[in-house]
């Protein structure tokens, strides 16, 4: 059985959030909720919604940030993908077991009352996916 409920948010890097959420807005009606620093990611952050969907658009804070390295490498784009999970342990332990590789042994304190944990792209076609746990407010 999945352990994910569903598509939590989008992750975009970013060099300038000044530049990509008015484009964002612009372009596709997205809602700015918020923009917060994230001082142990080296991250700033802003949170645009719309209906059910969320963007995190992620510039970093300084360059050697792992947004940072990944913009220098790959430039702006998709970050991560991150999906809701009822149970962040038991996720990484059903993970663990499916043979991905885990960036994140355990989890680290999130955005919004959440537990977050990362998982390779080595072993996801690429993709570096984010699970995500809400906890009470």
């Amino acid at each position: 059985m999945s352990p994910v409920l569903g598509l939590a948010h989008v992750g975009i890097a970013v060099r300038s959030l000044k530049s990509a959420v008015p484009l964002w807005v612009r372009a596709f009606g997205f809602q700015h909720a918020e923009t917060t620093e994230f001082d142990s990611m080296k991250l700033r952050i802003a949170f645009l919604r719309s209906g059910s969907s969320e963007l995190e658009l992620l510039e970093p804070t300084e360059v050697d940030s792992p947004v940072g390295r990944f913009l220098e490498k790959r430039g702006e784009g998709i970050h991560h993908l991150s999906f809701h999970v009822p149970d962040l342990e038991r996720a990484l332990e059903q993970a663990a077991a499916a043979g991905l590789e885990l960036i994140d042994r355990t989890p680290r304190e999130g955005n919004h009352h959440t537990k977050i944990a990362f998982l390779s792209p080595r072993t996801l076609n690429g993709v570096l996916v984010e699970l995500c746990e809400r906890r009470g407010s």
